[in-house]
């Protein structure tokens, strides 16, 4: 409906596109619904994850797989308004402005499945399409990173952020919990360490070759 007025009496103002987003906000999980406005206009999103794909990344499949299997149970309803509200996300990788996305996944998320393993491929092979947008690079951390002797993101997930007005924060989410550090000190060390996970990963050339391999693989 906000989408039809927009066209027809919104007179270019895009009064209606913002509250449309507001709408869909109030799709999202409590923890996540202040940080959503700010994905949707953020300049870079940089997110290393460790137990499944970035919700930013993931298909209708995977997420209605995950979500409708969390604890405690949804409704079926309820399932498929997070699912829709997660994939409306999606439109952050065509937006104008253009906006930098990275992600670095753990190896182990790459092998999880969610729901069964044809909904993992479908996933995989999303990820491997999203992986070839210019505007987006896509790096995994090997499995044996940590037989190296060290491990930069033993510490668990991340978002880093860089807000419409060149502000840097971090995003991190735990048990429905969700904490954005703001403080430039703060802000700065966990960068700091982002900077290292990523270069611990594999190149974006050999990560996409994992993928693919592991997207074509029977189980």
């Amino acid at each position: 409906m906000l989408e039809q007025l927009e066209g027809s009496i919104g007179a270019g103002l895009g009064v209606f596109d913002k509250a449309r987003r507001y709408v869909l906000m109030e799709k999202y999980p409590p923890q996540f619904q202040d940080f959503s406005l700010m994905e949707a206009e953020a300049l870079t999103l940089s997110s290393y994850q460790t137990y499944v794909v970035d919700g930013l990344f993931q298909t209708q499949e995977y997420a209605r797989a995950l979500i409708g299997g969390g604890f405690p149970k949804l409704s079926d309803e309820k399932v498929e308004e997070l699912v829709e509200a997660r994939i409306a996300r999606r439109k952050l990788f065509d937006r104008t402005p253009t906006a930098m996305i990275e992600l670095i996944l753990d190896e182990a998320v790459l092998r999880r499945p969610f729901g069964d393993w044809a909904v993992q491929q479908g996933q995989l092979r999303s990820l491997t399409e999203d992986a070839q947008r210019h505007n987006v690079s896509l790096q995994v951390m090997p499995l044996a990173r940590g037989t190296r002797g060290s491990h930069a993101g033993a510490r668990g997930d991340m978002i880093l952020v860089e807000t419409k007005e060149h502000q840097h924060v971090v995003y991190m989410e735990i048990e429905d919990e969700s904490f954005l550090v703001a403080d430039p000190t703060k802000a700065s060390r966990l960068a700091h360490r982002y900077a290292k996970i990523r270069s611990q990963a594999l190149s974006p050339d050999d990560s996409l070759s994992l993928i693919e391999r592991l997207a074509g693989e029977e189980h």
